[in-house]
């Protein structure tokens, strides 16, 4: 494990990899219920959400520790403690939605009658036979697999970047980044632009990586250590075939070889640093999308 970034440790040169042996804990809690429950957003959340893999009806949590001191089960608790706070957060808007639906469904049911009883009089009050419409429906404008095709074009390429970022990074890259290029009239999906309340999760963050052109990949510590950002990484991967360029490696707080040790080939691409400054990064990060 690399713990070059363990601030418990005293290490000299933090900027080159250090490793020491370590253990992967898995740890599997069943549920009962939706699964999808869990990609909805609450309307109350924090900028440090706990992090899992669903799987069936189960919650699956890895942990790797380098030091026997550090109590799993605790940790563990710590992290069941934040989904259950989650979702005591999403109880009052889920409670909230009901109320709101019920009563739309009232209010257009009433309108509809209304209607129907206003178009009743009407043709009510007319003294000559009435004939009913017997001609066949009309077609559709267009047939089921012309609209397929239409409508896949019009969703295709919605967004001009996608940002991959890990949580941690959001105040002191991800944010300013997707608010920089937000300003060069690109189309930017990131999180708190493109999601909104009762989202899954999991659906919109695949509609945006199928309809990026480009994805921007925050590289850092904090990357490599989650998995959801690596889940990202490995769909934008899946479209660079016959040499399609999709890939924006922006490192941010690590080098070559700490890139390299995560990935060769993501090592191997070109790419910008924060070093440089925002106003780099977006001037490079453009002149790479012509």
């Amino acid at each position: 494990m690399d713990v070059s970034h363990d601030p418990r440790r005293f290490i000299r040169d933090r900027s080159r990899p250090f490793h020491v042996a370590g253990t992967e804990i898995s740890i599997f809690v069943p549920f009962e219920g939706d699964p999808q429950i869990f990609d909805v957003k609450p309307t109350a959340f924090d900028m440090n959400p706990p992090y899992g893999d669903v799987v069936g009806q189960e919650l699956h949590f890895v942990y790797r520790v380098a030091d026997s001191s550090i109590d799993i089960e605790a940790e563990n608790a710590r992290t069941a403690g934040q989904i259950k706070k989650y979702l005591e957060w999403l109880r009052p808007s889920a409670e909230q939605l009901h109320v709101e639906l019920r009563n739309l469904v009232r209010s257009l049911t009433a309108q509809r009658k209304q209607q129907a009883a206003a178009h009743g009089q009407v043709v009510g009050s007319l003294r000559m036979p009435i004939k009913r419409d017997q001609t066949p429906a009309a077609k559709p404008a267009f047939a089921p697999s012309e609209r397929g095709r239409k409508d896949t074009h019009e969703r295709r390429e919605r967004w001009d970047v996608f940002i991959s970022h890990a949580s941690e990074d959001k105040e002191a890259i991800a944010r300013p980044l997707a608010d920089a290029l937000t300003s060069k009239a690109l189309k930017v999906w990131y999180d708190e632009f493109s999601l909104a309340i009762g989202d899954s999760l999991r659906q919109s963050i695949d509609r945006g990586l199928s309809y990026s052109r480009y994805g921007v990949v925050i590289l850092s510590p904090r990357f490599f250590e989650k998995h959801w950002p690596q889940q990202e990484l490995n769909g934008l991967a899946t479209k660079e075939v016959g040499g399609k360029k999709v890939i924006l490696p922006v490192w941010h707080e690590v080098d070559f070889e700490e890139v390299r040790q995560y990935s060769p080939t993501l090592a191997d691409k070109y790419a910008v640093s924060s070093k440089l400054g925002l106003e780099n990064v977006v001037e490079k990060l453009l002149a790479a999308m012509v």
